[in-house]
């Protein structure tokens, strides 16, 4: 994974008072996009993303610069020997993602948020937006690192 760009995972377990779990997966990768202007790279996205009518895109501007959200809802039919009743039963997902290009360039990161706890997507937005509202870009080539795009940004 981390040759394809994947520069961090991890799986959100959180207890709710019923006594359940509201769980999600979140990844950020970056991906080579050799533009030089973000704004232009964010465009070029958001007119890819809307192309796709399952595809609910939108422009965003963040503290460090343009940015693209994805949001897709799927609903996926599970077959009766996956489940615990034993029946086939239906299965309502959710992604976000958030395509930020570098605005050092050449290169864009890749926010997705993936949960089947529909029941809770509201908070996994808010805190969606709180992540992105933190991620920023170093101001000058002196404070690039050569280790890769992620040290290009802190996260």
């Amino acid at each position: 994974m981390a040759s394809a760009g994947l520069a961090f995972s991890g799986f959100g377990l959180f207890a709710l008072d019923t006594g359940g779990v509201a769980h999600c997966s979140f990844t950020v990768a970056a991906y080579a996009s050799d533009h030089t202007d973000p704004e232009t790279a964010a465009q070029g996205i958001l007119a890819i993303l809307s192309s796709d009518p399952m595809n609910d895109a939108r422009w965003l501007n963040l503290p460090c610069g343009p940015a693209v959200s994805r949001i897709t809802l799927r609903e996926l039919t599970l077959s009766a020997d996956t489940t615990a009743s034993g029946e086939q039963a239906r299965l309502l997902t959710g992604q976000i993602q958030i395509h930020v290009p570098f605005p050092t360039g050449p290169f864009t990161a890749v926010f997705t948020v993936d949960t089947a706890a529909m029941e809770y997507w509201g908070e996994f937005c808010d805190m969606t937006t709180a992540i992105l509202q933190n991620v920023s870009f170093p101001v000058s080539a002196d404070e690039l690192d050569a280790d890769g795009p992620f040290s290009e940004a802190s996260v």
